[in-house]
């Protein structure tokens, strides 16, 4: 083991200041006040704890849809033996969204080690970012082009900021597959949600521009 080098031979260090500067109270108010809701806005993985299968610690779903998505879930555990995590935050706390969704779906345990059938629905709302982690015994049946076209039915909701629509989407879209693969029904009440092209909705031609069509 080597002995520490003194200062100025490869390292570098701030100047050590004598007198430490003094704020007025109020400033330091201020400042705690400014930094206060960027801390409560970051969550990290570690400090997420399931509760169900839809989490929403951002607070944007309401109850009915979150009852609705729990129920589908709880069935899609019990019937097909695949788990379906829902979890929206409020920020992904500097890091990419393909990162935290690996992280958080390995840290919670997704779907059982022996097959591997679960899949992460993960919405960042201040991030405007969106994600569907998808289990490896899973991709046969949702594969990456499935599960995208998926996420790009949502934008439309998303973009008006409809949470509720946009997780019910992906969610029963994603639950829907599942449950056909597996030979199931699903009972109860579903989540209700209108979806439309990214680029807008169709046009239909009238009888007049048809005949000219044929002509």
């Amino acid at each position: 083991m080597s002995e520490p080098k003194p200062i100025g031979q490869g390292s570098t260090r701030f100047p050590i200041q004598s007198r430490r500067m003094k704020f007025p109270q109020s400033i330091r108010v201020a400042i705690i006040l400014l930094a206060l809701p960027l801390l409560l806005a970051a969550e990290p993985v570690s400090q997420l704890r399931p509760a169900d299968y839809v989490n929403d610690f951002a607070h944007v779903l309401d109850q009915t849809t979150i009852a609705q998505l729990d129920n589908i879930c709880q069935q899609l555990d019990q019937k097909a033996h695949a788990q379906i995590a829902v979890v929206t935050v409020n920020s992904l706390d500097g890091s990419d969204i393909e990162s935290y969704a690996v992280a958080l779906y390995k840290q919670w345990g997704i779907g059982s080690k022996a097959t591997d059938h679960g899949v992460l629905i993960l919405l960042a709302v201040q991030d405007h970012k969106y994600r569907i982690e998808v289990g490896y015994g899973l991709e046969p049946i949702l594969t990456d082009g499935k599960v995208g076209g998926f996420g790009r039915e949502a934008v439309p909701l998303l973009r008006q900021n409809d949470y509720n629509g946009a997780v019910s989407l992906m969610t029963s879209r994603v639950a829907d597959v599942i449950a056909q693969d597996a030979g199931i029904q699903l009972t109860g009440d579903r989540p209700q949600f209108t979806s439309q092209p990214e680029g807008g909705p169709e046009r239909s031609l009238s009888g007049k521009q048809l005949l000219i069509l044929g002509i």
